[in-house]
């Protein structure tokens, strides 16, 4: 029989607290910050959107820009997540291109297009949460086709219209402008160094400093966007400003709290970690006259041509730390990364991350727990601390493998940061790149192995305790297949020990 929910609430709740103690290292051993404590920009990144489609394009290379009915439906189901766990804003890219817009602006999408982009905008809205859209890159991402209509533009990069050039920044305009004159959106995501800059003779006797390129040309935008459209918000990213670890100069800060007085969040993404290195964030973010975040310090960007539940890689605890030491140095802003939540290990990590960010004095696993159980409600509290500890599991299994010195040496990067489970680009799925050098080598396999071994069972023992709509069972499949990718890789390597294991419970 179903116990009664009150009291199950009760028990669980008793249960959590003594979870609080073996979380002080989460605080860097500090007292649990009090609970009303939440992060202010709590932004879902979506990133492209079909980056949280459910249905994978296994034959698409990446970025996959049809808009149907298919993305939308997966944006919307991620958003059902993040409104109940408690994002503010979704962050979306290529609502109308993924690739380059026309020199005839308005034409960019059509009817069909439009009404699904509004479709979406109004259940962001519906769900009291705010849409921030990255309509282009700033001067460069999204305008050769512009350039190639107007070659003189052009700067020594293909790819980046001439700063100098008042009809380079009247076309990012009208680009923006059309955006939100056209479309009911809160905000911008303003990007300056995703295609490199310009290095002319003249730009680099004006901005010999990459840096301070980058927070001109995003400085000068925000001033036209915040005197045009006041209430919109405006964040913006770092993301290759300047080289993994080795924080910014005292010159190079002047630039970036320059260009913090003109915008409301600026985020420090950290792909290979972030440029103000975690050491310097106390001193750093007080500089800053706007709000300090990061991605949360390490997520999995969704293989796009892999069918969707086919990976199981919880890492609700390495982006609880990394929020609440970010929390406790001054950081008010997460724009965690997202993904397709037919993936139960990717709602799991998502839906937690949201829930943190809004009571970040809460232990790591009452947040886990309180996931899981709005997510699969269990049918009684000992089921329900299982599950917590399958999850907790499955991420240490995978991770206490890695060999930090090993990834340093062999990507010359810091340990990622944003880890891809396969290429990214490609035009077939490809191979489980996760699974190997530098992440896990033989040994590290065969223990994930085994360790995926043992939350299988672990899962099947409790799996009929949970009233979950299929999620188990997709967890299942997701280890199943992780455990297929983990034999293919040793095969390949002929390390006999990983993959053979046909003697494996005979009796002989």
């Amino acid at each position: 029989m179903e116990m009664d929910r009150r009291k199950f609430l009760s028990v669980t709740s008793t249960a959590g607290l003594s979870l609080v103690g073996r979380m002080s290292s989460a605080n860097g051993g500090s007292t649990p910050l009090p609970e009303a404590e939440a992060y202010q920009y709590r932004l879902a990144f979506d990133v492209w959107i079909n980056d949280v489609r459910n249905k994978a394009m296994t034959l698409e290379n990446w970025p996959y820009g049809v808009l149907d009915d298919q993305t939308v439906d997966g944006i919307v189901s991620a958003m059902d997540v993040q409104q109940q766990s408690g994002y503010t804003a979704i962050d979306l890219c290529g609502l109308w291109t993924t690739d380059a817009w026309p020199v005839d602006i308005e034409h960019v999408v059509d009817r069909d297009r439009q009404r699904r982009i509004n479709q979406i905008l109004k259940a962001a809205h519906e769900r009291k949460m705010k849409v921030i859209c990255f309509p282009s890159g700033i001067l460069n991402w999204g305008y050769d086709e512009i350039i190639k209509s107007r070659p003189e533009l052009q700067t020594d990069n293909e790819s980046e219209m001439n700063p100098f050039k008042d009809e380079s920044w009247q076309w990012l305009y009208k680009v923006f402008d059309y955006a939100a004159n056209t479309y009911d959106i809160d905000g911008f995501h303003l990007e300056a160094a995703d295609q490199g800059r310009c290095k002319t003779p003249e730009c680099m006797e004006k901005w010999p400093d990459n840096v301070a390129y980058y927070c001109y040309v995003t400085g000068k935008l925000a001033d036209y966007l915040r005197q045009k459209y006041p209430d919109k918000l405006l964040v913006t990213t770092i993301q290759g400003f300047s080289t993994w670890g080795k924080g910014f100069t005292p010159e190079q800060t002047e630039h970036i709290v320059e260009l913090s007085k003109r915008v409301d969040c600026l985020f420090d993404q950290g792909h290979r970690g972030t440029y103000v290195p975690q050491s310097d964030w106390k001193d750093f973010i007080p500089k800053l006259h706007c709000a300090y975040g990061t991605s949360g310090g390490f997520w999995v960007y969704p293989p796009q041509r892999w069918e969707r539940t086919r990976w199981f890689l919880p890492y609700v605890q390495r982006t609880g730390k990394h929020m609440k030491e970010l929390f406790a140095a001054g950081g008010r802003g997460v724009m965690y990364y997202q993904g397709p939540v037919m993936n139960p290990c990717t709602e799991v990590n998502i839906d937690a991350g949201g829930r943190l960010m809004t009571n970040i004095g809460k232990s790591i696993e009452d947040t886990l727990s309180e996931s899981l159980e709005h997510m699969y409600r269990p049918k009684n509290p000992s089921a329900l601390q299982k599950l917590v500890q399958v999850f907790l599991k499955a991420e240490s299994i995978y991770f206490d493998q890695w060999n930090p010195e090993k990834i340093l040496a062999s990507q010359k990067a810091p340990m990622p940061g944003e880890l891809h489970l396969m290429n990214l680009f490609g035009g077939t799925p490809g191979a489980a790149t996760y699974l190997m050098e530098p992440f896990l080598d033989t040994e590290g396999r065969g223990d994930y192995k085994q360790g995926l071994i043992s939350v299988f069972k672990d899962i099947e023992a409790i799996e009929n305790s949970f009233d979950d709509g299929g999620r188990i069972t997709r967890i299942k499949h997701g280890i199943s297949e992780t455990l297929v990718d983990v034999n293919n890789v040793a095969r390949c390597k002929n390390e006999k020990a990983v993959w053979d294991d046909s003697q494996a419970g005979r009796k002989l």
